[in-house]
């Protein structure tokens, strides 16, 4: 790297005496926007990449979490359940009604009896004891009958019966010891009376923590048990269960969830490390709260491979973009060698030939700095402003009370005590003249409003407003109140012929203006707005005229008997049949001509879509299927069509073909191998996580379509088609190889409890089963 450099350097240096430094800078210029964007889109991605990363994990930590929580609540609640029905057993609550029984050994050995069957029932319980106040005895399932002063956890009884609790999780002194949680209940179970026994549980952590998992902690804190999941931290593995517990007593977080008053959400504290960590909880009536706690630590250790292969890439591309700067530097600079050595010879303007090619440059940059501010100052003088604005909510009717629409209009210097009138101005067939695509009606807007607004500074009679709207130019014309009617009709439609005027002879674009009705008072310029919009639809049969008058055009109108003219759509869909593209096209000006008569837009207009419905169904009835045939959109595209022309062209140059290619090219054989291409990606590919979006994405088709061409070509829906394929290729892992269950559900991207499932399902057997089978 360091010799390349140098002889970069070098190179630079040879074309500094003969050409100037332009080739070193060219180079360096070069590398630099390389390097920015790349940087800056990698800084990018990262971070992206990271959030997602992240917030990912916190998804798992919540599954893990609602997990933790099923499965706990069984262990908590049928222990909890155990306890209430032994506490509220005949035997024990006939001790307490007559405690001075004459066979108390036949009722320890009932009751000891009843204890074992407890005991043995659940797997999570080690040990049962009852002890009564009356015998001063313990019955347990470990000792049998016992003296309290024998018994090991006698200072946990006195503990329970000290603390006042009915019931409660605890970590008592002696049994906390030999690694149990307890659940103890004062007995008996009613009143508010001195306690006269207590019934305990022994409950194993280590067993509840296998069951959950090994990094579960059990942390009774008053009427509450915390049951804790915490990531491992790095540099405390070494940490006893006891530890871990007593460093979560202390974490203010932890205590501070109870009081809460949401039963589930996340929050970022301080960890038990003092280090920042994200815990994560959910509550429930019983006063059990579940909480995952995932350090920082942990989560930056997961997402260092989104880091180290970032930073990879960025390294390889921009090696690869200096390089390939380099030589393109050398390969352009011929030619503006030559551009430099010839531009001593030519006058540009104001700028004078320079000996040096530095001031030439120089000269070129100054001028072209000083069109650019001319350039910035009119973009600034053009740029909307306040007015602009109110304009813009006054004709989309967005006042809604007259107060704020005067004091506004005061604000921004427009009358209030005025005639107005609105005119809306549009280009027609901008589709078929291809110089602007469809998502460019702002400059088209941009267009039109500036030569309104030059157009409108002539007529100094008239106070003129414009702004561009929505791919159009709307004018709001203010008049004198004393200003008769007819110099009112004759300025407007003046004004409204030269901006038309000139649009077609400056700019060749064609346009016709929408004139709404004039109305004295400000309020009413919405009205005006709209009606402006009505009279540009009648363009759709009224296509010789430049400026359409609402109040000329609805008092012009003819009640006259529409018909649809259906002869003219039967040939259309004759001659499409055929092939014959201009015998339709033919059909369908005598139907555009047919339906024109009418003179009513919405006749107009609706007939339009009536044939397009009759096309659709002509197709349909060929073989082509609904669904398939309304994802091309047909209806939205011919509602962006406004003129008769507009509509006939598209009709013409876009429907007509498509109709003709999909009758006579239909997509059976097609279909068929693209079902085949999908086939033989879920074969190759059954081990990965496949879905019908990416197959689809990968033949060109939409999900819904694939779905729906897979199970008639197929005759099974997706994804049976790839648990089959999965299930496939297990039978043959189980037969070829020594894999194990675990081994093998992993390569076919299932879990061994899913590939269990499925193999019963499909095979009716287990795969230790079909595998012991084959051999």
């Amino acid at each position: 790297m360091i010799n390349w450099i140098k002889h970069i350097r070098q190179s630079g240096s040879k074309h500094v005496t003969s050409h100037g430094r332009y080739l070193y800078k060219l180079i360096w210029l070069g590398c630099i926007s390389v390097c920015i964007p790349l940087i800056l889109a990698s800084a990018v991605y990262y971070q992206f990449a990271m959030n997602r990363a992240q917030e990912q994990i916190m998804n798992e930590s919540n599954s893990s979490l609602s997990s933790m929580k099923d499965r706990a609540e069984r262990i908590f609640q049928t222990i909890e359940q155990e306890s209430l029905q032994l506490a509220v057993d005949p035997i024990l609550t006939g001790f307490f009604l007559d405690p001075n029984q004459d066979n108390s050994w036949l009722w320890h050995r009932d009751f000891l009896d009843k204890i074992n069957l407890v005991k043995n029932s659940d797997s999570f319980i080690d040990e049962v004891y009852f002890y009564n106040t009356v015998e001063n005895v313990v019955l347990s399932n470990r000792y049998g009958v016992i003296e309290k002063e024998s018994y090991p956890y006698k200072n946990d009884i006195d503990t329970i019966i000290a603390s006042g609790e009915l019931s409660q999780w605890a970590y008592l002194p002696s049994a906390q010891k030999d690694g149990y949680v307890t659940f103890a209940r004062r007995l008996p179970n009613m009143g508010d009376g001195q306690a006269q026994g207590i019934l305990a549980f022994e409950i194993e952590k280590s067993a509840i923590s296998e069951f959950l998992d090994s990094d579960t902690y059990l942390l009774p804190m008053g009427q509450n048990l915390f049951v804790i999941h915490h990531k491992v931290i790095p540099g405390s593995e070494e940490l006893s269960y006891d530890q871990v517990l007593s460093l979560m007593k202390g974490l203010g977080s932890i205590d501070g969830i109870k009081d809460r008053s949401s039963n589930t959400g996340s929050f970022l504290s301080k960890g038990i490390d003092g280090e920042q960590a994200h815990f994560l909880y959910t509550k429930n009536i019983y006063g059990r709260i579940y909480v995952t706690i995932v350090p920082e630590k942990t989560i930056a250790g997961q997402l260092n491979w989104i880091r180290n292969v970032t930073l990879l890439f960025l390294f390889i591309f921009i090696t690869f973009g200096v390089v390939l700067t380099y030589f393109n530097s050398k390969w352009a600079y011929n030619p503006i060698g030559q551009l430099m050595k010839h531009s001593k010879a030519l006058r540009i303007g104001q700028i004078q030939n320079k000996q040096n090619e530095l001031d030439y440059i120089k000269e070129c940059l100054d001028f072209l700095n000083m069109e650019t501010e001319k350039l910035g100052g009119f973009m600034a003088s053009i740029q909307p402003t306040l007015r602009e604005k109110f304009l813009q909510q006054l004709i989309n009717g967005e006042y809604l009370r007259k107060e704020p629409l005067l004091r506004d209009s005061e604000a921004n210097g427009i009358t209030v005590h005025a005639t107005n009138v609105v005119i809306i101005v549009d280009a027609d067939n901008i589709a078929r003249e291809k110089r602007f695509r469809p998502d460019e009606k702002g400059i088209i807007a941009f267009v039109i409003s500036n030569v309104m607004q030059e157009i409108i500074q002539t007529y100094p009679s008239v106070r003129g407003y414009v702004i561009p709207d929505r791919g159009r130019g709307v004018a709001l014309l203010q008049f004198r109140a004393d200003t008769e009617q007819e110099e009112m009709l004759r300025l407007t439609e003046e004004y409204a012929e030269s901006v038309c005027d000139s649009l077609k002879e400056h700019l060749s674009m064609k346009a016709t203006a929408g004139v709404g009705r004039f109305y004295f008072h400000i309020e009413d310029v919405p009205v005006s707005c709209k009606e402006a919009e009505s009279a540009l639809q009648y363009r759709i049969f009224n296509h010789t005229k430049n400026v359409l008058f609402i109040e000329h055009l609805e008092n012009e109108k003819k009640q006259t008997a529409f018909r649809y003219p259906r002869e003219f759509e039967t040939a259309i869909i004759d001659a499409l049949d055929k092939g014959e593209l201009e015998l339709a096209a033919e059909g369908l000006a005598a139907f555009s001509e047919a339906i024109r008569a009418s003179q009513s837009y919405r006749f107009i207009y609706q007939s339009y879509h009536l044939l397009l419905s009759t096309l659709i169904s002509s197709l349909e009835k060929q073989g082509a299927t609904l669904l398939d045939i309304l994802d091309h959109d047909w209806f939205g595209q011919l509602h962006t069509r406004q003129t008769s022309q507009e509509i006939a062209d598209w009709f013409a140059g876009s429907l007509f073909p498509m109709y003709i290619w999909l009758t006579t090219n239909y997509r059976n054989e097609s279909g068929q191998s693209v079902i085949q291409q999908v086939c033989k990606h879920i074969r190759a590919n059954c081990g990965s996580d496949l879905s019908l979006v990416q197959c689809a994405e990968q033949v060109g088709l939409s999900p819904s379509y694939l779905s729906r061409l897979f199970k008639k070509e197929m005759g099974v829906n997706f994804l049976d088609f790839v648990v089959e394929c999965k299930v496939d290729e297990a039978k043959r892992l189980l037969t070829e190889t020594d894999q194990n269950v675990s081994e093998i559900a992993l390569a076919v991207g299932y879990s061994e409890r899913n590939l269990n499932r499925i193999f019963q399902r499909f095979i009716k057997m287990s795969p230790s089963s079909f595998r012991t089978r084959q051999r």
